[in-house]
């Protein structure tokens, strides 16, 4: 028996946590938490369910190539010299007939590392082919990431905060983070614990009432979906009119406040952002949201953590510049303890090498969310590329992309289809030739976190099983069947590209590195902006005033939307009277292992209700009924919560699809009922806040005879 350092590589926040995989017999028996990362440093179920993947008897394990329809799941199996032939023969072709824009990169970071990075090998590859048709932004914080910028310029790289830095806080704001169950850094769990129980006050703005809720005791302040910034407004509006607003704080490192607060107080529009006009707005009591506001202004220092469901909505870019600006109104902006209501892991990772992408200027691009829109409408609909093949490594897009209906139709338009992949994803059901990836547990590698000032190194647990290759090995030799290989591999293997980036890292001891699986950075209680807050002269923020704009004319010149942060109106379709909303599962990242039935047992999947809303429509716990709206509908068995607010309806994302003959879905998989239209102005992802209608299904009469 021995132990070997591994980390999951899931694009989760946890996807460097350092782990241990116990070997026997040539067989991976157990993977667990790794003594070297301290009590902070530590995984969870998803990382610890590693063997369960690796052994799936569903695991994919040789090349196969489609045989029957699109989408029927017949395959035959090949050998490695046909399949990758076949990818070679049909790559050439396509560029040469219709442009080096007519191939799609449809990957994403199913995993997460310094070599291994699903999304930066498919990246390489198809860049030094020729090029090819790109996506912008990501699925993640697409819109958070388009208007923080715009508040603190390229600074915003380095808002973020250092779990660590808790212990100095004295309130934790989660506004819409559900911390211990979506994992938004690896140490971020233990930290708040520890906070919680040396005494902190931890409130928490969710529309249901999570697990992370009732493990921290906080208190739940229930708020509709896609109604945070309402209640962001109606909390400063407090701040504003009961002089609780830092003042000389505002002026000294922000600008647009003047604006900001006329907006609040309706000298613009005439509707004063009230505790009563929010409490309309979000469902949460006017006495709630003023107790909160004085609790908030009084608690020095306090740290508000939004999470990634609060810019997943409608006009989801405005959350993020109001939690910017209620941390500044605060004073708790730059401060140890505090934060900068930026995402929590915009700070600089160590040093170290990661696999170069080389840059293709002028590339075919279009926004993610609306990748079928490109496939289906190309240069017709208003895009820059006609799409013929789609390449899809470390993704599943056709089930975790907005509107699936959409998606499958994109997939059937496209000449030539091509994934990697372990399981018989939906979307590798849809693609003509699938080649079997290796596991985690069976590449060496570096991680890199999402999260923290650490880094991760895992050794080669087992050999890859079967037929499966690594993906950096498939695209090696594939690059060499196109005329490229030396260009792509740089004359190295796995092992002289990880020597290549401990010789560029900032680790002075690569041996011991590899040993204990990880690296501490010199400071784990960073404070984003904290340079910037302690001499604003000397170090101005890259924004064309030198501070943290409230007000930005730039953003208002950029994209004709205002200036400042307002209450942006969702439309409203008094058919679909339920908000959806689609948290992520504790058991799986995304849609990875879904697939494995022991993971699928440990949460019966479901749509939740509550009482009253199932009530009013006849729907008793644990029945069969339809979710349904414009973009498609689902049979799904329905569950009753009380710690979910009336009006909203939760399902888990990640289950796959399974369409019957008349196009629904009988799996529950939320994308059926969303829509690739996304924000403005920034075209990111709406997952939540979705408008649904629920309706019991028509039990058959049973036989008396």
């Amino acid at each position: 028996m021995s132990t070997v350092p591994v980390f999951c590589g899931k694009d989760c926040g946890g996807n460097a946590c350092p782990l241990l995989a116990t070997i026997e017999g040539g067989k991976v028996i157990r993977v667990a938490n790794n003594p070297a990362g301290g009590k902070y440093l530590t995984g969870c179920s998803r990382g610890y369910n590693l063997p369960l993947e690796l052994y799936a008897p569903k695991r994919l394990l040789k090349p196969l190539v489609r045989v029957g329809d699109r989408g029927s799941g017949q395959f035959r199996e090949a050998g490695w010299d046909e399949a990758l032939g076949t990818i070679a023969d049909r790559l050439r072709d396509t560029q040469a007939k219709h442009g080096a824009g007519a191939v799609l990169n449809l990957g994403s970071a199913g995993q997460t590392s310094a070599l291994h990075c699903t999304q930066d090998l498919l990246s390489r590859f198809l860049n030094l082919s020729g090029g090819v048709t790109v996506l912008e932004s990501n699925y993640s914080n697409g819109a958070a990431r388009f208007s923080l910028p715009y508040v603190f310029g390229k600074e915003w790289s380095r808002s973020g905060f250092d779990a660590a830095t808790m212990r100095h806080s004295k309130m934790i704001i989660l506004w819409g983070a559900n911390v211990l169950e979506a994992r938004l850094g690896t140490d971020v769990d233990r930290h708040l614990l520890e906070a919680r129980e040396r005494g902190a006050r931890i409130v928490a703005i969710d529309p249901r009432r999570t697990d992370t809720i009732k493990r921290l005791e906080a208190q739940w302040v229930p708020c509709r979906p896609g109604t945070d910034t309402a209640l962001m407004l109606a909390v400063l509006y407090v701040l504003f009119t009961e002089d609780l607003a830092d003042r000389p704080f505002m002026d000294t490192y922000a600008v647009g406040f003047d604006r900001l607060e006329a907006y609040v107080l309706g000298k613009t529009d005439g509707k004063p952002k009230t505790p009563r006009w929010a409490a309309d707005l979000c469902g949460t009591d006017e006495k709630v949201i003023l107790g909160f506001a004085q609790d908030y202004a009084s608690a020095k220092p306090a740290l508000l953590f939004p999470g990634y469901s609060i810019q997943r909505v409608y006009a989801g870019e405005d959350a993020n510049r109001l939690a910017v600006a209620l941390q500044v109104v605060t004073g708790n902006l730059g401060q140890a303890g505090g934060s900068s209501g930026s995402l929590n892991n915009r700070l600089d990772k160590p040093r170290v090498g990661t696999l170069p992408i080389p840059h293709m200027p002028g590339q075919a691009s279009a926004p993610v969310v609306r990748w079928p829109d490109l496939i289906l409408e190309g240069r017709a609909g208003g895009y820059q590329s006609d799409i013929h093949a789609i390449y899809a490594v470390g993704s599943n897009y056709l089930n975790q992309g907005a509107d699936i209906g959409k998606n499958i139709a994109a997939f059937l338009k496209t000449d030539f289809t091509v994934c990697h992949e372990l399981f018989m994803t939906p979307t590798a059901r849809y693609c003509d030739v699938v080649l079997p990836a290796a596991h985690s547990l069976e590449k060496s590698d570096i991680g890199i976190p999402w999260s923290g000032n650490f880094l991760s190194y895992k050794s080669r647990a087992v050999q890859p099983a079967g037929m499966a290759r690594t993906d950096y090995d498939i695209f090696s030799e594939l690059a060499g069947r196109m005329g490229f290989g030396p260009t792509f591999t740089e004359g190295r293997d796995e092992q002289a590209w990880l020597k290549l980036f401990l010789e560029q890292s900032e680790v002075e001891d690569a041996g011991a590195f590899r040993d204990s699986g990880v690296y501490f950075g010199k400071e784990q209680e960073r404070v984003g902006l904290a340079d910037f807050i302690a001499d604003p002269t000397g170090r101005p923020l890259s924004t064309p005033s030198g501070k943290i704009e409230i007000a930005s004319g730039k953003y208002e010149t950029d994209t004709g939307f205002p200036a400042i942060p307002v209450r942006q109106e969702a439309p409203q379709d008094e058919r679909y009277p339920l908000s959806l909303i689609t948290p992520k599962s504790k058991h799986r990242t995304h849609s990875q292992g879904a697939g494995i039935e022991e993971i699928r047992r440990r949460a019966a999947h479901a749509l939740t209700l509550h009482p009253s809303d199932a009530a009013s429509r006849a729907i008793g716990d644990g029945e069969l009924a339809r979710a349904f709206n414009d973009q498609g509908s689902m049979r799904i068995t329905v569950r009753l919560d009380p710690d979910l607010m009336p009006g909203v309806a939760c399902l888990p994302e990640g289950v796959w699809f399974e369409m019957d003959a008349m196009g629904e879905d009988l799996a529950g998989s939320p994308n059926v009922l969303t829509s690739t239209e996304g924000t403005r102005p920034g075209i990111a992802n709406i997952m939540h806040g979705v408008g649904i209608q629920v309706e019991p299904i028509p039990q058959a009469p049973s036989d008396s005879r």
